[in-house]
């Protein structure tokens, strides 16, 4: 009897989550792509070993009956599309010939959703000129929140919230941004993806439904272990072996941290492989477009990925990317690169973007912790933190007059009151052994712009 894979990919959870800076439209919309998976789960009515991947927008189960699975493809999409205004699915069957699919099935449903995905979804909240619009979307206004004027998409989100926390009464709900932000008003997006997938899912075979499970289970629970008691640390997309949170720009590096390091403890002891993860952290101000901050953060995330399988192409170690972002306007990583991480004067080129940091050491590539010692020592009081601010800033302009400014404060470091130049010297020859005080570059990088990145948008807790 044959048998069929079916496959189902939703697209914009991104777009659909983070359109808004309202957090309570977040976390409802972040609600309601959590339910897709339940949703599936309802109107399939499909067995958990028929169920092969359902977590993080990505669904994969095995149908016998084809009744069942033309329901499923006719009603699936329609339903999650009216409840979540925004979202879009592409779906995709292949017929398979064994009990279980194969990898060459997988690479066709692939192949078959590569297709749909590159049609374009009719909008369900078009317009026109006759109708009210929500001053804040610019789509049509369906209802009304006090004075202010809702869009459909809009109020589904906020219902989704409402409904959260009158069902979950031990929550408490955070109804600001600003409730999560620091004293200096920033906030971090952190963007954490799994390393290596590709390469193992397919030669699971039968087994590809109980590690889906399993590894959907260790990230929620590294996730869990990660945060401990703080409160102002909320996941937005939680699933798989992707993790997208907001939280206190204070606790970002050490969350993001014990994440990677609970992530490979807990996948190691559910799914019997040892997995890692690549993350990005973008540092921003709590009014800033929330989608151009999570578009900064895959990308830092696609940077640190990219940096570990140079050092091992199947087993990428677990590292970490950050920036803080101080234009008004994103277009690109590679932009910020060029306009704020690149200094040119008269003699050099050098690169702020010292990362990625790692989670274990490796050779040649510096660890989260030794950084973290690094800005602690310089986060100290009487560090010359200010004088370096100022180097930085003389190096655009000569190399020369930077190179007789750092020795002045190389040598007024060492009657420093207060303050051991020597430790400092020490947190730097941890990162590097050619690096000192006297000499802050090696091959043509610094870390002193991320320290000083750090220290701008912390309280100095880390």
């Amino acid at each position: 009897m044959s048998k069929y894979l079916y496959g189902a990919s939703v697209q914009g959870i991104q777009d659909f989550i983070f359109k808004t800076n309202t957090l309570r439209e977040i976390v409802g919309a972040s609600e309601i792509v959590k339910n897709i998976s339940n949703d599936f789960l309802r109107l399939s009515n499909a067995d958990e070993q028929s169920i092969l991947v359902n977590a993080a927008g990505n669904i994969k189960a095995v149908f016998e009956d084809k009744a069942k699975l033309e329901t499923v493809v006719n009603t699936f999409a329609k339903q999650i599309m009216q409840k979540a205004f925004g979202i879009s699915i592409s779906q995709a069957v292949v017929k398979i010939d064994g009990d279980t699919p194969t990898k060459e099935d997988f690479s066709r449903l692939e192949s078959r959703l590569k297709i749909q995905r590159s049609k374009v979804a009719i909008p369900l909240d078009m317009s026109i000129n006759i109708m009210e619009l929500s001053p804040r979307t610019a789509k049509p206004a369906v209802a009304r929140d006090g004075d202010e004027a809702v869009d459909k998409s809009s109020k589904q989100k906020r219902d989704a919230n409402a409904r959260l926390y009158r069902n979950n009464t031990e929550l408490k709900e955070l109804k600001e941004i600003s409730q999560i932000s620091n004293t200096k008003n920033k906030i971090a997006v952190i963007h954490a993806d799994g390393n290596g997938l590709g390469a193992i899912i397919p030669n699971l075979g039968g087994k590809l439904s109980e590690f889906s499970k399993k590894l959907d289970e260790a990230t929620k629970k590294a996730f869990e272990k990660a945060k401990g008691e703080s409160k102002k640390i909320r996941p937005i997309i939680l699933g798989g072996d992707d993790m997208t949170v907001i939280c206190d720009a204070n606790d970002a590096l050490e969350f993001t941290k014990n994440f990677l390091l609970h992530f490979e403890e807990q996948t190691e002891k559910h799914t019997e492989y040892k997995l890692t993860a690549c993350a990005g952290i973008a540092f921003c101000n709590e009014k800033y477009p929330f989608h151009y901050a999570v578009h900064l953060a895959e990308q830092l995330c696609s940077i640190a990925k990219k940096d570990a399988k140079k050092i091992d192409e199947n087993k990428a170690p677990s590292s970490v990317m950050f920036h803080n972002i101080q234009s008004s306007n994103f277009q690109s990583w590679e932009k910020f690169v060029t306009d704020e991480l690149t200094i040119k004067n008269d003699k050099e080129t050098i690169r702020c973007d010292f990362g990625p940091y790692y989670l274990h050491k490796q050779n040649g590539k510096t660890s989260i912790v030794d950084f973290q010692h690094l800005v602690y020592a310089l986060a100290q009081k009487n560090s010359p933190i200010s004088s370096l601010r100022k180097w930085l800033g003389e190096l655009h302009k000569s190399a020369d007059s930077a190179e007789r400014m750092i020795r002045r404060i190389d040598e007024m470091a060492e009657y420093q009151k207060e303050y051991s130049k020597n430790s400092l010297n020490n947190n730097l020859a941890a990162i590097d052994a050619n690096l000192s005080l006297k000499t802050p570059i090696v091959d043509g990088k610094t870390p002193i712009y991320d320290v000083l990145q750090i220290l701008s948008v912390t309280e100095g807790k880390l």
